[in-house]
């Protein structure tokens, strides 16, 4: 059983070189204004500010419905996203949609694939469209969520 935040770190580098991008269109810029929660945050983009939602993932401020029973887990992924995008961090990001009034996206950081991370860094699980909307990575996302559990790392935890 791999938990060690090197073991993880391994993993996420081979990892990165394997998951294609989900729009062939080159990256946005932006800035990190805020971190709303574990899979939200607020871009600053040329002074325009976007409302995105990390695509394909969840995390425990929804998870079963039930924020309440998760506020550990969910202060966890905040932070754990915080610890990846601070705020006033450059980042690329991909448009892949869009759910209600926010913009769903492909967060890259230091060629990172931050949504990827969460995933397997235990932090976030699947969200049910990620085949959907995340075609071209739901294998890696789906084997990233795979890992953690076994591991038991993040709200996979024993």
């Amino acid at each position: 059983m791999l938990k060690s935040p090197l073991s993880l770190a391994l993993i996420l580098g081979i990892t990165w070189a394997l998951v294609p991008i989900e729009v062939k269109a080159n990256p946005l810029e932006a800035v990190v204004d805020s971190i709303v929660d574990g899979d939200t945050v607020t871009l600053n983009q040329g002074g325009r500010a976007i409302s995105a939602q990390l695509a394909c993932i969840d995390t425990p401020d929804w998870i079963d419905g039930q924020p309440e029973t998760h506020t550990q887990n969910s202060q966890g992924s905040k932070d754990y996203l915080n610890s990846l995008i601070p705020v006033g961090s450059s980042v690329q990001y991909y448009d892949v949609g869009r759910a209600g009034n926010r913009t769903l996206v492909m967060i890259f950081s230091q060629r990172q694939n931050i949504n990827l991370q969460m995933v397997a860094a235990g932090q976030a699980r699947l969200h049910s469209s990620y085949g959907r909307t995340c075609r071209n990575s739901a294998e890696a996302l789906a084997s990233a969520e795979t890992n953690a559990r076994n591991q038991g790392v993040g709200i996979w935890g024993r």
